[in-house]
């Protein structure tokens, strides 16, 4: 059952919370015209070589990472559908608790400072991946249905 579409879902689910790690989620710039890098090695004062870390973001960096093997792992549980379905909620959940930490860290970076923000794209990748793993349910709870009608005929 790994040709299912389900595992799909789940595959781009997880590229998508992979690829999080090669761009920047957010973009920073203060009164005095520094620019700050906000992304999941932490944020970052400077641009470049000359770039200096603030803060550390290794919760969210291991949240990230975790979320994006969950569903790597749901992926090879094919016989156990309602346990891929469960942690398939547990994934839900744990992308928005991503959301709720992505806040906690920048607003402990400008709680001193202001500054104007600039969102990027990658920041509404744990979105898409919800919606990825809301259709993966769909299709594990379709599969369940199917799998219980045959064993009702026998």
């Amino acid at each position: 059952m790994i040709q299912r579409i389900q595992t799909v879902y789940l595959f781009l689910g997880a590229a998508i919370m992979f690829s999080m790690l090669f761009f920047p989620l957010m973009e920073m710039i203060d009164a005095a015209g520094r620019y700050y890098r906000y992304d999941l090695f932490g944020v970052h004062e400077g641009v470049g070589n000359n770039s200096r870390l603030v803060q550390s973001v290794l919760p969210l960096r291991f949240l990230v990472f975790v979320t994006g093997f969950v569903s790597l792992f749901t992926i090879f549980l094919y016989r156990r559908r309602i346990l891929q379905i469960r942690l398939c909620i547990f994934n839900k959940v744990l992308l928005l608790g991503f959301y709720g930490l992505f806040y906690f860290y920048y607003y402990h970076a400008t709680r001193d400072i202001e500054v104007e923000t600039h969102l990027r794209i990658p920041l509404v990748f744990p979105i898409i991946a919800i919606i990825f793993l809301y259709l993966a349910i769909r299709n594990i709870g379709k599969d369940e249905v199917l799998v219980r009608s045959y064993e009702r005929i026998r």
